[in-house]
């Protein structure tokens, strides 16, 4: 199913939430093209019930991420190895975590999932990463919408 198939069954409110939570969890979904596709479409004129969506999903994608890091979860041999060396490099940034991970809300780098799962080494607290990570990539989608408005 493409995008234009998912928002023609379910609408532009519940694809767009179903493309982040998506896109979130694969590299090869993107949320970004998919928001410029439906502003391209539709105009900005959805824009704020977009964007809240949008950033909703992905901070549900990223739940799993953060939690499996956090220990909650037993991650396979593979992914075990991959958070141990994430838990050895996050200890150079551990006086400002918040601000990191912000950051990489906002603007993907370094890159957003990498940093989720240091915040769920970290053991940053849920609501903390919650309100940070909707409020970054609410501000990214912002950008997004509105840049592609220009057009």
């Amino acid at each position: 199913m493409d995008a234009d198939q998912l928002v023609a069954s379910v609408g532009i409110y519940a694809g767009t939430f179903v493309v982040a939570v998506l896109g979130s969890l694969l590299p090869i979904v993107s949320i970004e093209v998919f928001l410029i596709g439906l502003t391209l479409a539709i105009g900005p004129s959805e824009a704020v019930p977009i964007i809240v969506l949008a950033a909703s999903g992905q901070v549900i994608g990223k739940l799993p991420i953060y939690f499996a890091a956090r220990g909650i979860t037993a991650l396979p041999g593979r992914h075990r190895t991959r958070v141990e060396r994430i838990r050895r490099w996050v200890t150079r940034w551990r006086s400002s975590p918040h601000v990191v991970l912000a950051s990489s809300a906002v603007l993907g780098l370094p890159p957003f999932s990498l940093i989720a799962t240091a915040a769920g080494v970290l053991a940053i607290r849920l609501r903390t990463f919650c309100i940070v990570v909707a409020a970054g990539r609410a501000m990214r989608f912002a950008f997004v919408i509105a840049a592609t408005s220009l057009v």
